[in-house]
């Protein structure tokens, strides 16, 4: 080691970017070294062992800990979001997603069931039509019926609300369907 140049503990604090006391610790901890020969001198290889030193702590042997302690954090992490969500079904505020798919399932089957037996239902009704326009009433108004009929069908969780607003009633006072009644020769 007596080629190698030696300098005061503030020079090697200065170049490691560290202060006086955590070098005199890091020597102590057998990290780096000092200079046997000279009293209070410091070789400059200190430098390349400090480097080796934070590139095992970045990533060898204490990423160890630092794993865990990632580990420890997403655990954390994942419990908190899990009891976030149990509270949000208890509060009804989440559904699960397995109920959701089964009744909108439910509700589209129902839909293109309804909307597939249209034409058998209405087409006796718009041959015999005396005009386009009172045949294009006769499938707006069983399309009416049909969405309408749709969006009575409550949920689990409640009922839904009616669409009134968006869509034309099909019904007349008395219950009949709104359209001229067309009758078979």
């Amino acid at each position: 080691m007596s080629d190698i140049p030696s300098y005061p503990v503030a020079t090697i604090a200065k170049l490691l970017d560290i202060t006086d006391r955590h070098l005199r610790r890091l020597v102590s901890e057998g990290i780096l070294i000092r200079d046997d020969g000279k009293r209070g001198r410091y070789p400059i290889t200190n430098v390349t062992l400090y480097i080796k030193y934070l590139r095992e702590r970045a990533f060898g042997n204490e990423a160890k800990e630092t794993d865990l302690q990632t580990e420890r954090t997403r655990l954390a992490k994942a419990q908190a979001d899990r009891t976030e969500m149990e509270v949000g079904q208890l509060q009804l505020s989440l559904i699960k997603t397995d109920e959701v798919i089964d009744k909108w399932s439910e509700l589209i089957g129902n839909c293109r069931a309804k909307l597939l037996n249209t034409p058998a239902k209405i087409a006796h009704l718009v041959i015999a039509a005396e005009d386009y326009a009172t045949a294009e009433e006769i499938i707006r108004t069983e399309i009416h019926e049909a969405l309408n009929e749709l969006a009575e069908q409550p949920f689990d969780r409640g009922s839904v609300e009616e669409v009134t607003e968006d869509i034309p009633s099909t019904k007349g006072s008395e219950g009949e369907p709104v359209g001229r009644p067309v009758q078979s020769s």
